[in-house]
This record gives C-alpha cells, sequence and structure tokens, in this order.
C-alpha cells in the first residue's frame, strides 16, 4: 500500500505471465546406496570362485570401496602408500587386464607390485594409478566385470563383452549410509609362550599373564594349545584336559582357566610349575593378524566408541588419524554371539572338515560346507569363514 504525496493512494499491482519457468530440481537419489552407473575395475585381481556359476569374485561384501582413474570401483586398500597389487596364473585364466598395460594379462606379467609402479594405467603413457580416498563399501559380492580390454565400455554392448551372452552383473551399488555387522579376528601367535607360575596356593597355579591381551575365545578356529616345555614333565595332555568358566571351578586335576581380559591361566596343580615345563599357542586381539580369509572383517582391539580406517585388506582397523577423509566408520558395539540362538546345540554336518581360517575357498568339501551349529563350534557363517573366534562388531558408517 503506498499514497502520493497529497494523500492519495496509489496501489502497487501484481504483474504477471502465465508461461512460467522450470526451477531445476537437485535431487538425485538416497543416499545409503546412491544411483549411478556404477561398475568394478576390469584390472582387479579375482579373488573368490563360485563354484556354482564357475565364476569369480573381485571384491567381496563389506569390502571398503574407492574409485580408479576412470572412476571405476576398487577396494579403498590400493589407496594406501604401500599398497600392492597381486597377479596369479587365476588372474590370467580369467582374462583380467592388466593394470599396467590395459591389455589382457600375459603369464610373463604375474607377480606382486607396488601401485606406485604403475606409471601407465592401462597403457595410458605418463598417467600414474590415482585411487581415491574410501566413498563406501559392497553391499555384496562383485563379479568380475564382463567387458572386454576396454575399460571404458559400458558392457551394452555384447560384443564388448568376453563372452557375448554372459554377464551376471551390469552395474553394482555402492553402501554408503548403513550398520554393517562383522567378524572380529583375532591374530594368533605361531611361537609358543613359557607359562610361568606366579603363585601356588591350596594345588591351584596361577601364571603370569600371557604378553598379548585381550585373548581370544577358545575356539575351533582360535584354538588355545599346551605343550610340554625344556622341562619336559610329560603331563601336559592330563593337566589342561578340561577348561572350566572362571577360576574358582578349578578345583581337581585336569581343570584350567584362562582370563581373556586379563591373560591370567589358572591350572589345577599339587606341586610348583616350573617355568620351563609348559608352552601355550593362543589368539589375541593386541594386533592384526599375518593373513585373513577373503571375506570382510574387523582386526584388533575394537571397542564401542572406535573410529575405524581401511587396512591392506580393505577390512576395519582402528583409525590412527582424525583426518575426516580416511574414516569410514564408528564401532557403535563389539558382542560376544558364541551359542546365539542355541546354534553350539543345532547338529549340523561334517565336524571334521577344516577349520583354517585362511582357507575359506571353496571346494567340494571344505570349510564352507560346515553350516552353523556343531560343525563350526556354534557360530555364524560370517564368523566361521572368517575365522574369528566369537565376536562381531557392529561399524556405524559415517562421513561419506
Amino acid at each position: 500500500m503506498a499514497f502520493d504525496s497529497l494523500g492519495r493512494y496509489n496501489p502497487t499491482h501484481k504483474t504477471w505471465d502465465h508461461v512460467g519457468n522450470i526451477i531445476p530440481v537437485v535431487e538425485h537419489s538416497e543416499g545409503i546406496r546412491p544411483h549411478g552407473e556404477f561398475r568394478p575395475a576390469s584390472w582387479l585381481p579375482v579373488q573368490f570362485y563360485d563354484k556354482f556359476f564357475e565364476d569369480w569374485f573381485v571384491a567381496m561384501p563389506g569390502k571398503i570401496l574407492a574409485f580408479d582413474n576412470n572412476g571405476h570401483l576398487v577396494p579403498a586398500q590400493y589407496g594406501l602408500g604401500s599398497a600392492t597389487i597381486t597377479y596369479t596364473a587365476q588372474d590370467v585364466e580369467a582374462g583380467v587386464i592388466d593394470v599396467r598395460t590395459g591389455a589382457p594379462l600375459l603369464t610373463a606379467a604375474i607377480g606382486t607390485f607396488n601401485v606406485s609402479a604403475v606409471t601407465a594405467f592401462m597403457g595410458q603413457t605418463g598417467v600414474a594409478l590415482a585411487v581415491s580416498a574410501p566413498v563406501g563399501v559392497a553391499p555384496y559380492a562383485y563379479w568380475q566385470w564382463a567387458g572386454d580390454a576396454s575399460d571404458y565400455d559400458d558392457g551394452f554392448n555384447p560384443s564388448g563383452l568376453r563372452r557375448h551372452n554372459y554377464n551376471l552383473q551390469h552395474r553394482t551399488a555402492v553402501l554408503c549410509d548403513y550398520v554393517l555387522e562383522l567378524p572380529l579376528v583375532p591374530a594368533t601367535e605361531t611361537t609358543p609362550e613359557a607359562l610361568t607360575e606366579d603363585s601356588n596356593a591350596n594345588n591351584v597355579s596361577t601364571m603370569v599373564a600371557l604378553s598379548n591381551t585381550p585373548v581370544a575365545k577358545n575356539t575351533v578356529r582360535t584354538p588355545i594349545t599346551f605343550s610340554e616345555g625344556a622341562g619336559a614333565p610329560g603331563d601336559v595332555a592330563t593337566k589342561f584336559a578340561v577348561e572350566k568358566a572362571s577360576a574358582a571351578d578349578v578345583v581337581a586335576a585336569g581343570d584350567w582357566h584362562i582370563d581373556l581380559t586379563t591373560g591370567v591361566i589358572t591350572v589345577y596343580s599339587t606341586g610348583a610349575i616350573g617355568a620351563t615345563d609348559y608352552e601355550v599357542v593362543y589368539s589375541h586381539y593386541a594386533s592384526a593378524p599375518a593373513s585373513v580369509s577373503k571375506f570382510a572383517c574387523a582386526v584388533g582391539n575394537l571397542v564401542a566408541g572406535d573410529f575405524v580406517m581401511c587396512d591392506a585388506n580393505s577390512n576395519y582397523t582402528a583409525a590412527s588419524t582424525e583426518d575426516f577423509k580416511d574414516i569410514i566408520g564408528q564401532v557403535i558395539e563389539v558382542e560376544d554371539v558364541w551359542g546365539k540362538d542355541a546354534l553350539d546345540r543345532v547338529r549340523t554336518a561334517y565336524p571334521s572338515l577344516s577349520t583354517s581360517a585362511a582357507g575359506s575357498l571353496p571346494g567340494y568339501a571344505g570349510q564352507m560346507d560346515q553350516m552353523p551349529g556343531s560343525a563350526n563350534g556354534g557360530v555364524s557363517d560370517k564368523i566361521h569363514f572368517a575365522g574369528a573366534a566369537n565376536l562381531v562388531v557392529r561399524i556405524n558408517l559415517i562421513s561419506r
């Protein structure tokens, strides 16, 4: 409302045309699994052979991912400064593209080399391999890219496929915002550690704490084994015969107990135990394992609240930096799931097959045929296949 100098009403009018304009929409998709034309890089070494489809996976569910120079998905481990790429005869047979040449891998070119040695990425002179910071994780297993030698092939034209009529997975999703449940895999001491007595009272010996703690639960995948030391008393099998739930339960010959938090072993003994009498091999969370299976896992002594980052196997380890771009998530829970849902009382087949964590490979009779239950010690498949003991960690993906 407006008035002129004489106080007369001088209205302001709205003017318009009836055509209008289009306002751009900027929303693209939800952020849990963003929409995009994502696909695994054709140069990735094969990881796991599926015996049903007779084809290879190049990334397993839960593995941390990043982008290469061409914007294709690769395990984020290749972005680490010390990262290496290993090609084997299996990669030659599978038709993997050599990241150094952009052509199918040759037998003469198999071996291990540092990422920094890739100075002609996909055959491009003067272009080094560059891998981004982590962008998310694989929500499911990624098949080997079905395209031919061209890393730019989009997979739409069958003439560009390695096999004209075969493409199991045209595109893949990236999981950016979710809570994951992963097995926590301990390291195993390969050198026996001597047991030294700290005290003996009422025929119960308390040993000096083990060097590495916390100790992993005694399971078929992470066994605690005792052996004769240099003193060789000759009774190790009867001395450590029955594991007890608490130190108070050690009351008869053959009883023993281990405090997983402190690493203190209590054993029934009528006499003093010499410093060289017994040795023990065990697993623990004080450090990362020397080797892991192809399945995704977490390593180290993780506790609720810890931030995690990518390790050399595209798995999850405690963050050694506060740098935003390196942190992939935060631990919100650690749970002991041994016997959960009464799995330890479920009878399943093949209890005597291999339980090697590093061996988690498909076969016609092997670890992956042992279903959760009595065959694997009463844990879920994710724990058994990864070679973990009894713990899972739940990690909230953040800052993606």
